[in-house]
């Protein structure tokens, strides 16, 4: 039993391997009717101008490959395809995130600055300690710069 199917499954396999290429080489007729309206079939339509198209077996109704199916067959690894929204979409993303990055950076300088004024203001005697480690009394004239410096810095970026 067991041959006689695997024999019927070789017999049919050989029979229709050039049923399949009777069928790759077949013609295929075009032709436009009265109205305008372009027909494909088989057989030649009631118009005997038909135009005759063939098909090759060479010619498979396939896209060519693309250069992501390319890659595939090299072993390299796929990126998968990103649509113009989603690219969009990330886009907005990575520019609110560095807004947020902005915005915190400004709030931490402007909580530094608004530090700096509540101790340089109040007192003219400020004390600061030197790069070798000796506390001496800071300048007045330095003092009153650096003032100005941080209370401009939150007038332009703190007070929005």
């Amino acid at each position: 039993m067991r041959i006689s199917t695997l024999s019927m499954a070789v017999l049919l396999t050989v029979i229709s391997f050039p049923a399949m290429d009777t069928v790759a080489d077949e013609k295929i007729y075009r032709w436009v009717d009265e109205d305008g309206v372009v027909h494909f079939g088989d057989q030649r339509g009631v118009n005997s101008d038909a135009e005759t198209i063939t098909i090759k077996a060479e010619s498979p109704n396939t896209a060519p490959p693309s250069q992501a199916d390319t890659q595939a067959g090299s072993g390299q690894p796929q990126e998968p395809q990103v649509s113009i929204a989603q690219q969009r979409r990330n886009e907005r993303a990575e520019k609110r995130r560095e807004a947020e990055e902005m915005r915190q950076a400004v709030d931490a300088g402007c909580k530094q600055r608004r530090q700096l004024v509540a101790q340089l203001e109040p007192s003219p005697r400020v004390m600061v300690k030197d790069e070798d480690g000796t506390i001496k009394r800071m300048d007045d004239d330095k003092r009153l710069e650096i003032l100005a410096e941080a209370q401009t810095y939150i007038a332009e970026k703190c007070n929005q």
